[in-house]
């Protein structure tokens, strides 16, 4: 079974996406809100098509460790827009060789997705 993509909605419209592993275990949420299907399905599609531009950051809050993953800068018209997080661990790991792994895990549910589309 592959990874499921879980789209939630806050009261106020917002919504965020959760992608679970085959086993139904979180491996990473959005790191942004979007205020229509239509935002999150391009967000989606781009973090899909440039999964393998991402910059995994590991990090350290507290005892447990966390990874941040980073489209590059883009060229937009005339100016620039600065690289931004667009993806974060679902949890906190009690080790760094952890912590790496679900970011790895994460990716290659991404590559998976690339072959299947949303």
């Amino acid at each position: 079974m592959a990874a499921s993509l879980v789209v939630s909605s806050a009261d106020d419209g917002e919504l965020t996406w959760v992608l679970l592993a085959a086993n139904g275990r979180p491996l990473a949420r959005s790191a942004n809100v979007y205020r229509s299907d239509e935002a999150l399905d391009a967000a989606w599609r781009e973090l899909v098509a440039d999964r393998d531009a991402l910059s995994i950051r590991l990090g350290r809050d507290g005892p447990d460790w966390w990874w941040t993953a980073t489209l590059p800068v883009r060229v937009v018209g005339a100016g620039m827009s600065a690289g931004r997080v667009v993806a974060r661990s679902a949890r906190g790991y009690l080790r760094p060789d952890q912590c790496r792994g679900g970011a790895i895990g994460f990716r290659n549910a991404l590559s998976g997705y690339a072959r299947r589309g949303r």
